[in-house]
């Protein structure tokens, strides 16, 4: 098969390498499409300690079963369209009883531990189907609008513990592929206003596709601060949601916050960037709380098909850019420079 490796950092190399063996109790996929996550990118260009070179990355990928192990069970068939959860816990822990998967001491993630979706073919392990990480596509559901199941379902598991609702004013820092589901989601809730920030005009247009309730601002030009202020009547947003990967703006999030809010620390930060950004007296003195959101579950996967397949979210508008294999670096580029609001690989 052909396969896009990652042999060093910022090096991938598209090649042919070995069919992925199936066992007993495991499922092999043509990949339709694998999707570019923002995880990719720090990955490819700053490593990671979940990847050892040489790695097929990717793990928001959609594909069709087309072999299956003996021992396999859960009523798949051939020819099936599924979508995996990626992130796999060891279904034993307490973590996982609990049902919080991704939180598993053990975690093992298809396209960091395991080889991804930048591929023709994907081998499912075990553990993954025995855990209910394979989800059929509802029915009507293209594996091109699927294959951002997986980044919705993050954007879910990450609002669950904010308590976003009725009439709140929510700050959403970057007009992302995130910040945009985010925005949608929130929406979902019933919030009276989402003020959607971004350095990048371009994607600031999308919000104007998401009604009269999305105010963007272009915060090089705008003071992001001030202007939350303003439009709170000097409260705070009860909820401010960093949906980039920049220090600073984390701890702008702690002062456009109203007291009593909350602040979710959505996009990770480079290994080496990610201390001494928050100033800790703002949380103390305004009685924040302050969430982090790690990858999801099978079940958030699983509603987030059924929100797509319903189009309570939209996610045709999200793919700007699509790209064969051959081309991943070229798509790789193009997601770095913030040209695409997603970007999608197909075999």
């Amino acid at each position: 098969m052909k396969a896009a490796v990652m042999q060093e950092i910022g090096k991938i190399v598209v090649k042919e390498i070995p069919d992925p063996e199936v066992g007993q109790d495991e499922i092999l996929i043509k990949v339709d499409a694998c999707a570019i996550c923002g995880s990719d990118i720090r990955t490819l260009w700053y490593g990671s300690s979940h990847v050892k070179p040489p790695r097929i990355l990717g793990h928001e990928v959609v594909g069709t079963i087309i072999k299956m192990g003996p021992e396999v069970t859960g009523g798949y068939q051939l020819g099936d369209s599924v979508a995996i959860t990626p992130a796999i816990g060891c279904g034993e822990c307490l973590y996982c009883r609990s049902g919080f998967t991704n939180m598993c001491s053990n975690l093992e993630t298809i396209g960091f531990e395991f080889n991804g979706g930048f591929a023709e073919l994907m081998n499912v392990p075990a553990k993954a189907i025995k855990q209910g990480h394979v989800n059929k596509l509802p029915s009507g559901l293209s594996c091109d609008q699927a294959v951002l199941a997986e980044p919705l379902a993050c954007c879910i598991n990450g609002q669950e513990p904010l308590g976003i609702g009725l009439g709140h004013k929510i700050v959403v820092i970057g007009a992302g592929t995130i910040g945009l589901f985010h925005t949608e989601l929130a929406l979902l809730k019933g919030v009276s206003r989402v003020f959607l920030a971004d350095v990048v005009p371009s994607r600031l247009r999308n919000a104007e596709t998401l009604g009269k309730n999305v105010i963007p601002i272009d915060s090089r030009n705008i003071d992001l601060m001030k202007e939350t202020q303003s439009q709170t009547n000097g409260y705070g947003a009860d909820v401010v949601i960093v949906a980039c990967p920049v220090g600073e703006a984390q701890n702008q999030a702690l002062k456009m916050v109203a007291k009593k809010g909350r602040v979710s620390l959505f996009g990770g930060l480079p290994p080496d960037k990610s201390i001494g950004h928050l100033d800790s007296n703002l949380i103390h003195y305004k009685e924040i709380g302050v969430f982090g959101a790690h990858a999801s579950t099978a079940s958030q996967n699983r509603l987030a098909l059924e929100l797509i397949a319903n189009k309570r979210v939209d996610a045709s508008r999200y793919i700007t850019h699509t790209f064969h294999l051959d081309q991943i670096m070229e798509g790789m580029n193009v997601a770095k420079e913030g040209k695409a609001i997603k970007v999608v690989i197909k075999p």
